[in-house]
């Protein structure tokens, strides 16, 4: 019990530190920026650290409860955050005032070891709150931060049309920014373990962003499965363009395809317009980024650079060496060529198109059956 009101001190300390700094903010750019942290501010977050080494389990007890990762309704209103609306829960991402407003904890905290436990608790969470189902707003607010871990993870977006100006502003939005190795059969079993309004979608998530995927029938299944014991059609999260193409027999599934195509344009055109590049800007990226992922494991890359490739002759690419021995490949088989056939008799003449008259040979000595058989014995092929 000592333990537990230590944690809740300490939590509910950074809290009022958060609020001051919000507070002293202009009305403008509440919204807009994060708070530079304070003296005392950077001894609470070693003092909550220090804590997190010793019980961490406890801590992140503390955090799951209402007022802190969940918020109230008044810490929103504090926070001049949008009030939860239980009818718009179809993208689980966080308000970013609020976001920001816990960032500073997190970036301290972001151990690999206390995100696996971060993780492994908000699903624990959340697969109670799927037997109550009385909870909505907790239950947005457990799947989006989960959502937000998984993505930070995520190598799946690629942003090649953001300036370093936007990159930056990106990266400081982020929990983490390095890549950890996620525990994901574990994450995948507990996902499915809490089916919810949302799982088909942190499902989608883990689906795409594992190590080694599984194979591609499998991940179908185990979103249509998901899809229909969540009462959710699979269509939303259908990543499979076969699947989209399907006969269409009724008049309800001809609505539905135009709904899906609606819904694909509007995201396609928010998503363009919230990064400041066009739609066509938008589908070459997303090829792009599919190419990259077929390539994954392999000696090629795509080259992303702009490069003038009329500068480079037809075989090599910018920043090649010289040196032949560059082209050598680690794994090949070497074969002789001493028994290939090969023209000896110099004497035979040459048609050729436009010339009458026989070749010309090259002064000096020539090489006899003895020299070529040298020759030969000294070649290999790779």
């Amino acid at each position: 019990m000592e333990a537990y009101k230590n944690a809740r001190e300490l939590l509910i300390s950074y809290e009022k530190e958060q609020y001051q700094a919000f507070d002293g903010l202009p009305e403008d750019k509440e919204k807009n920026m994060s708070p530079s942290p304070f003296a005392d501010m950077s001894w609470l977050l070693g003092e909550i650290k220090q804590f997190a080494l010793q019980s961490c389990n406890l801590l992140i007890d503390v955090l799951l409860e209402d007022g802190f990762l969940v918020p109230t309704a008044e810490q929103l209103e504090t926070l001049g955050c949008d009030s939860f609306d239980s009818e718009d829960t179809s993208e689980l991402r966080l308000q970013q005032t609020f976001l920001r407003f816990w960032l500073p904890l997190l970036k301290v905290l972001n151990s690999p070891s206390f995100i696996h436990l971060l993780l492994e608790k908000l699903f624990v969470e959340l697969k109670q709150l799927a037997k109550e189902q009385n909870n909505n707003q907790r239950a947005f607010y457990i799947s989006t931060w989960i959502s937000e871990i998984i993505l930070c993870n995520s190598n799946k977006f690629e942003y090649h049309f953001e300036t370093k100006g936007q990159k930056k502003a990106r990266m400081k939005e982020r929990i983490f920014v390095n890549r950890i190795q996620l525990r994901w059969q574990q994450l995948l079993s507990a996902c499915l373990d809490a089916p919810c309004v949302s799982t088909p979608h942190l499902l989608q998530l883990i689906l795409d962003d594992m190590e080694h995927p599984l194979p591609l029938e499998t991940r179908q299944r185990l979103l249509q499965l998901c899809s229909i014991y969540t009462q959710i059609g699979h269509s939303e999260y259908d990543t499979v363009p076969e699947h989209k193409h399907q006969p269409i027999y009724t008049l309800e599934s001809l609505h539905e395809k135009l709904q899906q195509l609606r819904r694909h344009r509007w995201r396609s055109t928010s998503y363009a317009e919230g990064s400041g590049v066009s739609p066509e800007e938008y589908k070459s990226a997303d090829a792009q980024a599919e190419n990259v992922k077929l390539l994954r494991g392999s000696p090629w890359q795509v080259c992303n650079d702009k490069v003038l490739w009329k500068n480079y002759p037809l075989g090599k690419v910018p920043g090649q060496s010289d040196d032949p021995s560059c082209l050598m490949v680690e794994n090949y088989s070497t074969m002789t060529v001493f028994d290939q056939p090969v023209e000896l008799d110099s004497n035979t003449t040459h048609s050729v198109p436009g010339v009458s008259a026989p070749l010309r040979t090259a002064d000096g000595l020539l090489w006899n059956h003895s020299d070529v058989n040298k020759l030969k014995s000294g070649l290999q092929l790779f």
